[in-house]
């Protein structure tokens, strides 16, 4: 070909790829036009897998990322899986006699080690507290004194900072602790009454009575719409339902948050060991303190120096009992696939025990680390917490797509991608893009805070490309939703594109 001839060639390419650019951008920005959501913040970047951007809106503004927090924690976990599933890491959960007073029977200790999957439900299979109840049993122990939770393994820090007031009441906020049990939730179911206009009731599940209960709920016409309320205050100890719930609904299950874990796992193990004939005097729990030595060593204060902690037991104890921690992978998968934010926030602090102590601080240090790692400049993001509920996390998209391409050149990367949600299939994913040439075709973890959606993740592009990306709403107007729709439809028309 001559050259003038490849020159022209060239020529036109590019004003093809320019026009498809610009048609593409066009067709992007007007499936995120919304004349509700005015005042909404969009940032997006896709990528191929390794990282070279082929669109890109407001690509370096940083973005309250929400869940997608959760990326970071699960990447992170994933990059660093073998220590933190070595012995000392992952210790599982522990029973241990220690002498009680003169004359008295000796205490028993429940000793946490991080396990987020340990369960005392009905149908528990796997990682069961009752396994350790009948270890006990078997040694032949027929009278003890105080039952105590221990969750020394992490320092007592029960909630993350930058989280909403709200949030504590509520499943998603409940309280952090290296010794937790069903999630750290407890339930109330609510039944409507017989006719409109009688009292509804609301029970606690068996074992879950953990407030005084004051239920103010009432049952409205059987056209009516659900209205259900939850009133606690941080600290208190009396529950409050009010509002209405249709005549002939379906009952309501209601997750609740508590706020000290060891106690009831603690009471939840006595309850067991009870039904085993042991007599037990009564439960306590056992904590340690923030102190200095939770904080990463300040570098331009080189007379503050790291404190090695560790789980400190009284010394003339008697070993028990032992149920080995829970496969690592099998909280992470739930981080992901269900945004769990409790794990999550667990999985933040065994990530401070790699080089810390357990503290948040020192997990937001091993995240930090670990964004250093994949290329990040310190100044495309701001990581709290592991699980997203920090106002303060922010995030660019740029640097998210930039992260997710580090992990996927890692071997354990489509292990990460089989744990996240399926568009149309399964997990927080399995109700959107349903019908559309996504469904099955994209693999991204959800964000939702007040003002914010957030997905980012991995798809199938119409060619079957796969394709990085990362796309943010932050500042949505309070008078719309979600802004859910219109990102959906902004992903899909990047799919049809490529």
């Amino acid at each position: 070909m001559p050259q003038l001839l490849k020159t022209v060639f060239a020529a036109l390419l590019i004003c093809l790829a320019t026009a498809c650019t610009t048609a593409l951008r066009a067709n992007v920005e007007a499936a995120l036009a919304n004349p509700d959501q005015t005042g909404i913040r969009w940032g997006m970047v896709v990528a191929d897998m390794d990282g070279t951007e082929r669109f890109v809106l407001n690509g370096d503004n940083r973005f309250v990322p929400a869940s997608n927090t959760k990326i970071i924690t699960t990447l992170a976990s994933y990059h660093h899986l073998e220590a933190l599933s070595a012995p000392a890491l992952n210790p599982g959960t522990r029973v241990v006699l220690e002498p009680g007073p003169e004359g008295a029977p000796p205490n028993l200790i429940l000793v946490g080690g991080g396990d987020a999957m340990l369960s005392d439900a009905p149908d528990c299979e796997a990682h069961c507290l009752a396994e350790l109840a009948d270890l006990v049993a078997a040694q032949g122990v027929t009278e003890i004194g105080h039952v105590i939770g221990d969750d020394s393994f992490f320092p007592f820090e029960r909630w993350g900072v930058g989280w909403g007031l709200e949030d504590v009441t509520f499943y998603y906020g409940t309280a952090i602790s290296a010794l937790s049990l069903n999630d750290n939730l407890v339930w109330v179911d609510v039944t409507p009454g017989p006719t409109p206009g009688a009292p509804a009731e609301a029970a606690w599940r068996e074992g879950d009575v953990v407030f005084a209960l004051t239920n103010q709920i009432m049952t409205g016409a059987a056209d009516s719409r659900r209205q259900l309320r939850i009133e606690r205050f941080p600290g208190g100890d009396e529950l409050r339902l009010y509002g209405a719930i249709p005549a002939g609904a379906s009952p309501v299950s209601l997750r609740l948050a508590i706020e000290n874990p060891a106690e009831i796992a603690a009471q939840r193990f006595a309850d067991q060991l009870g039904a085993r004939g042991i007599t037990v005097a009564g439960v306590k729990t056992r904590h340690r303190e923030l102190t200095l030595a939770d904080e990463p060593p300040n570098p331009d204060d080189p007379s503050l120096e790291a404190v090695a902690i560790v789980q400190r037991l009284p010394a003339a104890i008697v070993p028990l009992a032992h149920l080995p921690g829970s496969p690592l992978r099998e909280s992470v998968k739930r981080i992901s696939k269900d945004s769990e934010t409790l794990h999550a926030d667990i999985a933040l602090r065994r990530l401070g025990r790699l080089e810390g102590t357990g503290s948040r601080t020192y997990g937001v240090a091993a995240l930090e680390r670990f964004l250093e790692e994949a290329g990040l400049p310190e100044t495309a993001y701001a990581v709290h917490g592991g699980s997203g509920l920090s106002a303060y996390n922010r995030i660019s998209p740029r640097a998210m797509v930039q992260v997710l391409a580090f992990a996927a050149q890692q071997d354990w990367f489509e292990d990460w991608r089989a744990d996240q949600p399926i568009g149309g299939m399964d997990g927080t994913l399995d109700w959107r893009f349903k019908g559309t040439i996504l469904e099955g075709k994209i693999f991204a973890k959800t964000g939702t805070l007040n003002g914010t959606n957030a997905l980012s993740g991995m798809m199938i592009a119409a060619s079957g490309r796969p394709l990085l990306f990362s796309i943010f709403a932050n500042d949505r107007p309070a008078t719309t939703r979600s802004a859910v729709p219109e990102m959906d439809a902004a992903l899909v028309r990047i799919a049809e594109a490529y």
